[in-house]
């Protein structure tokens, strides 16, 4: 589905077919899931390099900023939480006066912003490289909301682990982990292109427009250095996990010796008067099977009082 937007006093809705008509005015051309036709014509009206088109029509394109005679072509990603974190590729094209968005699925902070005439005519007015910073801006803006619940995720893991450790924990630990890793190559590279669109002085970005654009580098920086402490979190989350096993094993085990420690010297009582010799105190007297049992209890209590006094357990 393509959705094209024009500037002609007032904002203007075209076809595809009506693009050589309105080639002179100030274009948005925002394409959901691209087909090759259509690509093929956006890319003779535009004079899209065939390198760039390939780019566009290949979802998986690494983050990238590239100036062609008569255009500039961005690849960024946004990011949203559906059953999991899911990256957004988003392909840019800026001209003159045109800009060509690019994206597989509906986006739908783009709809609002097509249905906000004042807003659009606004950006229009300015010029094309303000609609490109206001795209941008949305989808780096829409990272805050997913961090918040990585932030509230993190928040439950701790819980559960300063609970109880378990091995459904660690999965989460160990998945979460695993995404953010993901997320933060990817915040990582935005932030290093989001800076070249500030530092080098493109011909399709006005000065005007050059404050904006630091804005958008801002947040990609604050969006880079969150996930950056979110997977310290995380990493923490796990030393905890395996400090509370480590805890609870050594308490397994400090259980297990006390309970051999005591059980050994009634183990020994018990070995020496089931020896086979005829003569041992007490073997025949009517209280010695109950003399010995006496001794072991106080034997044991006796233990148990000196490993409490001790605090072992």
């Amino acid at each position: 589905m393509i959705e094209i937007l024009y500037y002609d006093n007032e904002i203007k809705k075209a076809e595809i077919k009506d693009i050589p008509k309105i080639k002179d005015k100030k274009i948005w051309i925002d394409a959901t899931g691209i087909n090759k036709d259509e690509l093929e014509m956006l890319k003779k009206e535009f004079d899209i390099h065939p390198l760039t088109a390939e780019d566009i029509a290949f979802n998986g394109t690494r983050i990238k900023v590239e100036e062609f005679n008569n255009y500039l072509f961005c690849v960024f990603y946004g990011l949203k939480k559906t059953k999991k974190f899911e990256k957004v590729e988003i392909d840019l094209v800026l001209g003159e006066n045109f800009v060509i968005s690019n994206h597989k699925k509906q986006i739908d902070t783009y709809s609002e912003l097509k249905k906000d005439t004042e807003k659009l005519k606004s950006l229009f007015e300015k010029g094309t490289d303000f609609i490109m910073h206001k795209l941008l801006d949305i989808e780096v803006d829409n990272y805050f909301p997913v961090l918040e619940e990585i932030d509230d995720e993190i928040e439950k893991i701790e819980i559960e682990v300063a609970k109880k450790a378990s091995p459904k924990i660690l999965s989460q630990i160990l998945g979460l982990k695993r995404e953010l890793s993901g997320i933060r190559k990817v915040t990582y590279q935005q932030r290093d292109k989001a800076s070249q669109l500030v530092k080098n002085n493109y011909k399709f970005i006005s000065k005007k427009a050059l404050p904006y654009y630091r804005d958008v580098y801002d947040h990609t920086i604050r969006v880079h250095d969150t996930l950056d402490s979110y997977r310290e979190a995380t990493a923490n989350a796990f030393d905890v996990y395996m400090s509370s096993i480590s805890n609870n094993m050594n308490e397994v085990m400090k259980t297990l010796s006390i309970i051999a420690t005591i059980a050994l010297p009634l183990t020994v009582v018990s070995g020496i008067y089931g020896t086979n010799f005829d003569v041992l105190p007490g073997q025949h007297g009517p209280y010695g099977f109950w003399t010995m049992i006496l001794f072991m209890i106080l034997m044991s209590t006796s233990m148990i009082y000196y490993f409490k006094k001790k605090n072992w357990f």
